[in-house]
């Protein structure tokens, strides 16, 4: 399989020699190719032999939807198979004198992602009319475009009753609850992606174009050099608008939509080199509604930034909507920022593990942190009330909460870094021995598994076969009749329908 770069050759009115660009692709082993008149007839794109094309067009280019469209009748991947970049917008961002190789770094980048990216599965596509102005030509070559839709309940998937994270995170309601393994409503998904990250298994919940691992792989590149300054992660439609509002160098990062961010987005480029980040939006236009979410976002990553020691935390993560494009210019230039981390740092972004690793990487030790965007959950334990009856740890998603019978003893743990708040194991505790706020103790991150409580298994005295945890046997004591209790306590369920 290969991946490479059409560019189309009338970027050099824009002032990108598509050449050089192909130059510095090439010298970073990417594999490009340039195409007369590549914006007006975007098929020639598919006589490369590449498995997956990222189309470089001028402003004005084809749309993502004509590309997808294209991808489809020719028999490739609708999302990975060809995308396409607005490399004079994308490239925007900086020196003038630079501008080439921003371009080839932004276009490297995307190769990277759609390289990693998973291919999509043939029924997360659903046929739409295109939106917006079409030209003639494209409106009778590529009329009918292919959105994509989410789907859930994949390898992995633990169910709506035992997990149905994606469920709650969809601002649309476009998941059925209704039944042990969730299912999306086609006509109703937006595609935004907030049921991919919300997910906690890999391979359970994908949407065509948000590969967390192709995510991962683009942010990768763009940090891991040295020309990276800053990372915007916006909205397709809105990501290159109001640019004066970010003044001096930054790199694009275009998302479906920014429901799709947690914490580790901006934490995680931070750790891997990047000097700042922002996010942009289209705030209160958009159809998710995700301005409150990511406001509260951006807050938690500030405050935790701050028991890092960083002076600047307001200038190394910002926020950008439409409502604000009248406000002046968002914090200095990321050229004047001294970087956090570096190339280092392994960038992961599925959560909790990624803003786990992201904070101790970035130095964030010590301090506690309450936040409705907070990516863990603070976990309280009455250990007088628990029974040991493992009901907990069957709910928890992550396996935060792990049960354990061992030969002599029964045990319950906790990972505080691994535990995303869901409240599911508070939710089923019959004794309310648990309790859940969204929030962090930071120390507690590298702690690992902890021992809440332990209590040694009482045998049957007849074949000795494990009864029960002796916690749950003393919570039975007052409340049985001793005849039964006696029964109870002193035989296996096997030898209680032998007495």
């Amino acid at each position: 399989m290969a991946a490479g770069v059409a560019l189309c050759a009338d970027l050099a009115s824009h002032g990108i020699e598509p050449d050089a660009v192909r130059a510095r692709l090439e010298a970073q082993g990417v594999p490009a190719a340039v195409f007369p008149g590549q914006c007006g007839r975007i098929p020639s794109a598919w006589s490369t032999g590449w498995d997956r094309t990222v189309v470089a067009t001028c402003p004005g280019g084809p749309s993502g939807e004509e590309v997808r469209s294209r991808a489809r009748r020719t028999g490739a991947d609708p999302a990975v198979g060809a995308t396409s970049v607005d490399i004079v917008s994308a490239s925007a961002h900086g020196p003038p004198d630079r501008r080439i190789d921003r371009a080839a770094l932004v276009l490297a980048a995307r190769v990277a992602g759609v390289w990693a990216a998973a291919p999509s599965p043939p029924e997360a596509f659903r046929m739409a009319l295109q939106t917006g102005k079409l030209s003639r030509r494209s409106l009778l070559a590529f009329g009918v475009g292919y959105v994509p839709v989410a789907t859930v309940g994949g390898v992995g998937c633990r169910g709506t009753s035992a997990c149905g994270l994606c469920v709650d995170a969809c601002p649309v309601d476009a998941i059925d609850r209704s039944r042990a393994v969730p299912e999306v409503r086609v006509e109703s998904c937006i595609g935004c992606g907030a049921c991919v990250s919300a997910c906690p298994v890999e391979s359970a919940t994908r949407l065509p174009g948000a590969d967390l691992a192709g995510f991962e792989a683009e942010l990768a590149t763009l940090t891991g050099d040295a020309a990276a300054s800053g990372v915007v992660f916006g909205c397709a439609g809105f990501l290159h608008a109001s640019e004066d509002r970010l003044p001096g160098t930054w790199f694009p990062v275009a998302l479906p939509c920014l429901s799709i961010v947690t914490p580790a987005w901006a934490l995680a480029a931070l750790a891997a080199g990047a000097r700042a980040i922002a996010f942009r939006g289209c705030g209160g236009a958009c159809r998710a509604g995700p301005a409150e979410r990511l406001g509260a976002i951006v807050e938690f990553v500030r405050e935790a930034l701050s028991f890092a020691g960083v002076a600047d935390p307001g200038d190394r993560v910002r926020l950008l909507l439409t409502e604000d494009d009248d406000l002046p210019a968002a914090g200095p230039p990321p050229e004047e920022l001294t970087p956090l981390g570096t190339g280092r740092f392994v960038l992961r972004l599925r959560e909790p593990a990624a803003s786990a690793s992201a904070l101790r990487a970035l130095g964030v030790g010590s301090g506690s942190i309450a936040s409705p965007a907070a990516p863990f959950g603070r976990v309280a334990f009455d250990a007088g009330a628990c029974t040991l009856c493992g009901l907990c740890a069957d709910v928890c998603p992550t396996a935060a909460i792990r049960f354990d019978e061992g030969p002599v003893a029964a045990s319950l743990e906790l990972d505080r870094s691994t535990c995303i708040g869901c409240d599911h194991c508070a939710s089923i505790c019959p004794e309310g021995a648990l309790s859940v706020e969204r929030g962090v103790d930071l120390d507690d991150l590298g702690a690992g598994a902890q021992v809440l409580k332990r209590s040694v298994l009482a045998r049957c005295r007849r074949c000795g076969d494990r009864v029960a945890p002796t916690a749950m046997l003393e919570r039975l004591r007052p409340l049985l009749d001793p005849s039964v209790l006696a029964t109870i306590e002193g035989l296996c369920q096997r030898c209680r329908g032998l007495r």
